[in-house]
């Protein structure tokens, strides 16, 4: 067999084996998406996200990298299937999107277990990964299910004997750090630990060179996501405000009270204004009066025809939504902008004055 036919029968390989598995994981998605996003305020946010990005929105884009529990990879996986799903299913998009992530994943863990001497598993790594994507699903993991997908081809590469190939693992590094905020974190110990590998071992001039390649991938990564925050947001270092919140439960609202029930008890005929990724759950209750949706909020940016009496709403620290909120109680303190109207245990509002 010449080299142009293994060339040929590898790659067929390839395009069979990530076309096997983007179907399985696109039925593994779909399925888990229609049994839970019903009642899960995260899916309520990223599909939300979506439509807005796709409507080439402002607040889209804000919503796309503001925020570590949404990072922008998935976002940027479903962009190339907005063409072919309707107006109304853009969420399929962000499905189709994970699973072409992880499809590409397919032969590189076939090639890690093989190599680990996991034989009989090998030939089942697109199942393996639908069932990842059935257990995890894209309503609450999304972002992880990307990550594991970036990792998985990483660490591929990394094992691979040309340095060539080795140094191109440095940008699906990055993009595991693109993913989901546990990738930061990996990222992270895989360049400390790369450090103290030079610092206690003399390397190859190959093998340094093939180091630093792939620093420097991962530090490009980090500069797109950087500056995107910067162009968009106004501060590259956006993100990191909500980190303290980061991992706090942010499973349903269920057994606490309906903010729609709350506003018609303590705030009717007043205009609701929200800020955060929050503000995409309650959706219909903005669009029933008239209210604002930011994802960062200032009273400045309200328009300068607007004199209906506002109120911003914001989730109490207790609620799970608090952590996609913009802004907390404790940001009103102080402000002359802010005065409190009135209180419940899961939700606070303000009056606002927008005056400048």
């Amino acid at each position: 067999m010449t080299d142009g036919q293994a060339w040929r029968g590898t790659l067929l390989a390839y395009i069979r084996e990530t076309g096997v598995c983007f179907v399985l994981v696109t039925l593994a998605l779909v399925l888990t998406h229609e049994r839970a996003a019903e009642s899960s305020d995260l899916w309520l946010i990223r599909s939300g996200l979506l439509r807005d990005l796709a409507a080439e929105l402002p607040i889209g884009r804000q919503a796309a990298v503001s925020s570590l529990a949404f990072m922008p990879l998935p976002v940027v996986a479903a962009l190339p299937f907005l063409p072919f799903v309707h107006s109304a299913g853009t969420v399929y998009a962000y499905l189709y999107g994970l699973a072409a992530l992880l499809a590409l994943a397919a032969q590189p863990l076939r090639l890690l277990l093989a190599g680990w001497g996991a034989g009989r598993l090998q030939r089942a790594a697109p199942l393996l990964l639908a069932l990842a994507a059935a257990a995890l699903g894209p309503t609450e993991h999304g972002d992880l299910l990307a990550c594991l997908a970036m990792l998985i081809v990483a660490v591929f590469l990394e094992r691979r004997d040309l340095a060539e190939i080795r140094a191109l693992s440095g940008v699906f590094w990055g993009l595991v750090l693109f993913a989901h905020a546990a990738g930061i974190a990996l990222v992270a110990l895989r360049i400390i630990g790369d450090v103290a590998v030079c610092g206690w071992r003399r390397l190859r001039a190959e093998e340094k060179a093939v180091r630093w390649i792939q620093v420097v991938s991962i530090a490009y990564v980090l500069t797109i996501y950087l500056f995107l925050n910067w162009m968009i947001m106004g501060s590259a270092f956006y993100p990191v405000r909500g980190v303290s919140d980061l991992w706090r439960s942010g499973h349903g609202t269920s057994g606490r009270e309906p903010l729609a029930d709350a506003w018609a008890r303590t705030c009717p005929g007043l205009t609701p204004v929200a800020s955060g990724h929050w503000s995409y759950v309650i959706r219909p209750l903005l669009a029933a009066t008239d209210g604002y949706a930011f994802i960062d909020f200032h009273p400045a940016k309200l328009p300068v025809w607007e004199t209906r009496s506002l109120v911003l709403v914001v989730p109490a620290p207790t609620h799970p939504l608090a952590r996609f909120s913009d802004l907390r109680p404790a940001d009103t303190l102080g402000s002359a902008r802010y005065l409190r109207l009135a209180q419940t245990p899961d939700w606070i509002f303000y009056l606002i004055d927008p005056r400048p």
